[in-house]
């Protein structure tokens, strides 16, 4: 294998150790050994004093006795980091198969859809379902309300489960096959029953529907492209070149993020080429930077390249919400510099706030893969540290609502409908009925979210990226 740029992952840098010595972008691998528990701890501990983003933030005395497995050191290890919100569990033991399924495949072992959870009302609701997985072939949908879950013992409502059982463990079970659970639904105001049992699910990276070309409400001659875009995976290369083909002679665009945790560098890199090749090849899309022990050695700047389906974008609408992260969040950071800042905007509510990546490190003779955050995100004006969200680093913050009841990029769907009215605005501001920030500040208020995204105690790899992920 050649070693060239490592295959770096927002929020991660995923790094084939053994065969590239960690080169670029550092890596850990202690000797041989037996795959205890104990060596786990130590390989933890190590790759931590020596790679962690904040060194400083790591206690001066450990002792390893003291913690059952590698995960709870872990915890402990970033404990004052995660206090100051700067790295909320974004490090974390998993397996390298669980991780590269994921990130390489988009593959992980459930039901197939994604929800959230009105706490406030005790109701729940799917806001996604992937294609040919259980959750779609039992007739699951976009905006049904789960109602009851059965786990062996009868229904229990959505409500009761909230109070008891917040990240749905024992309501939806482990990420294993043949985990069964029934479920109880309201769908186009039916109240329906289905059987659904985990087996492996491929995520489409851009789903049925996801590209599109719309109209600017005010001028219908004015074409907007439109992409969703579910996770930043393997897989979604060529899903992306092939809708920005379509895209040619494009001005406006609306790319939706608005359930997208992140995922690989190499594809917020393509992202980059495809909004700003064409204008801005050779300039800087983002860097990276680690720990001071580590830099600048590590530390890297990504620019921009012209690709083959380079668009030359004039306006282009973000869709966000509090589950868009890492590289959806690089992205908006990155071309903001160089697209007029009255040009760029993001609709629905503030972004999850995450400007930090992990490397990868395994374990030598183990499936046993550590993340840890190791690097910041900054993009060419070195603007970073947005760990409460992007939107108090924009001129336009346009609150908007997640209208579950129609497709994603429906022109009649509240965010899509919004980011079309500020397309075509001549003024630039933000719709009316949504909050702005004036001058860049964010107003407060903006775009609070009303629903939370459950994640098990224990969440896998696929969890970690797309939270509220069954």
């Amino acid at each position: 294998m050649t070693c060239t740029r490592p295959l770096l992952i927002l929020a991660t840098a995923l790094l084939t150790l053994t065969a590239c010595g960690g080169g670029g972008g550092g890596g850990f691998v202690p000797g041989g050994g037996t795959c205890s528990v104990q060596r786990e701890k130590e390989f933890v501990l190590d790759v931590a004093r020596d790679w962690y983003l904040f060194p400083e933030l790591l206690p001066a005395q450990v002792n390893l006795d003291d913690y059952d497995t590698a995960q709870e050191l872990l915890d402990a290890l970033t404990a004052q980091a995660r206090a100051q919100g700067i790295d909320r569990y974004f490090s974390y033991v998993t397996t390298r198969q669980a991780d590269e399924s994921f990130l390489l495949e988009g593959q992980f072992i459930g039901f197939g859809f994604r929800f959230s959870v009105d706490e406030a009302a005790g109701r729940a609701y799917f806001i996604d379902v992937y294609e040919s997985s259980p959750a779609a072939e039992a007739g699951l949908e976009r905006g049904a309300e789960l109602l009851a879950v059965d786990s062996g013992s009868g229904f229990v409502p959505v409500s009761a489960i909230i109070a008891v059982d917040p990240g749905f463990d024992e309501a939806f079970g482990p990420s294993e096959e043949g985990v069964e659970r029934r479920f109880r639904f309201l769908k186009d105001g039916a109240t329906l029953e289905a059987t659904l049992t985990k087996r492996v699910v491929t995520i489409q990276p851009i789903p049925d529907g996801g590209v599109a070309e719309l109209t600017l409400p005010n001028n219908p001659g004015e074409r907007v492209g439109y992409v969703n875009l579910r996770s930043y995976i393997s897989s979604a290369n060529t899903p992306l070149r092939d809708a920005f083909q379509t895209f040619d002679g494009i001005n406006y665009f609306i790319f939706d993020l608005r359930y997208n945790g992140g995922g690989l560098l190499s594809v917020a890199d393509l992202v980059g080429d495809l909004f700003g090749g064409r204008l801005f090849a050779g300039d800087v899309f983002y860097r990276l930077r680690f720990n001071p022990a580590r830099a600048p050695a590590n530390d890297e700047t990504q620019r921009f390249s012209v690709e083959p389906e380079s668009v030359s974008p004039v306006k282009i609408a973000f869709i966000t919400t509090d589950a868009t992260a890492s590289a959806s969040e690089l992205t908006v950071n990155g071309l903001k510099p160089w697209i007029d800042p009255a040009n760029v905007a993001i609709f629905g509510t503030d972004t999850f706030g995450k400007p930090v990546g992990q490397s990868a490190f395994d374990l030598s003779g183990c499936d046993t893969r550590l993340r840890l955050v190791t690097f910041r995100t900054a993009n060419r004006d070195d603007e970073s540290d947005y760990y409460t969200g992007l939107a108090a680093t924009l001129l336009h913050a346009c609150a908007a609502g997640d209208d579950i009841d129609l497709p994603m990029g429906d022109p009649g769907e509240a965010s899509t409908r919004a980011a079309l009215a500020w397309l075509g605005s001549a003024t630039g501001a933000c719709p009316a009925g949504s909050l702005a920030g004036p001058a860049g500040l964010q107003k407060p208020g903006f775009g609070e979210p009303s629903l939370r995204y459950p994640v098990p105690a224990r969440p896998s790899a696929a969890q970690s990226w797309l939270p509220g992920v069954f």
